[in-house]
């Protein structure tokens, strides 16, 4: 769903990735995952060892997904929690705020919208403290 609550599409319904790149955790490397891949005609690429930064975007987006969301290990049925993914992912890049990116969302960064945001919060702010100055300088004045 998207913020005003309609379902999107899923973005890969009805394909397959050609690659997959992961780490080099034992449940990728195994020999189970390897076989199932190669059935499916899907090449696996790793990252390099010890290198969390070459898909330190997955990295971050689990990180907050798994310490945000503890309700997801107790969902048991695969269909709810593919849809409970599909929600999180929606409110991960298109509502949640991401410092990394100025505090914007990661779609307003990708639509080209991030600076403009940035730039219209800097200007409030000036106003605001002009205005409380303003304010503050009055109140004084009303005093004396």
């Amino acid at each position: 769903m998207n913020p005003s609550g309609t379902r999107l599409p899923h973005p890969y319904s009805g394909t397959k990735p050609s690659t997959v790149h992961s780490d080099n955790g034992p449940q990728m490397t195994s020999k189970a995952t390897a076989s199932f891949m190669a059935g499916a005609r899907i090449a696996q690429h790793f990252g390099r060892p010890g290198t969390p930064n070459d898909q330190s975007w997955v990295e971050s987006f689990f990180g907050h997904l798994k310490a945000e969301n503890p309700h997801l290990e107790k969902i048991t049925e695969p269909g709810v929690l593919e849809s409970e993914l599909d929600r999180l992912r929606i409110h991960y890049n298109a509502v949640r705020l991401h410092e990394g990116v100025g505090y914007v969302t990661p779609e307003d960064e990708h639509y080209g919208r991030g600076e403009a945001i940035r730039a219209a919060r800097r200007a409030g702010l000036v106003n605001a403290r002009a205005t409380r100055i303003a304010t503050r300088r009055k109140t004084r004045k009303d005093q004396s």
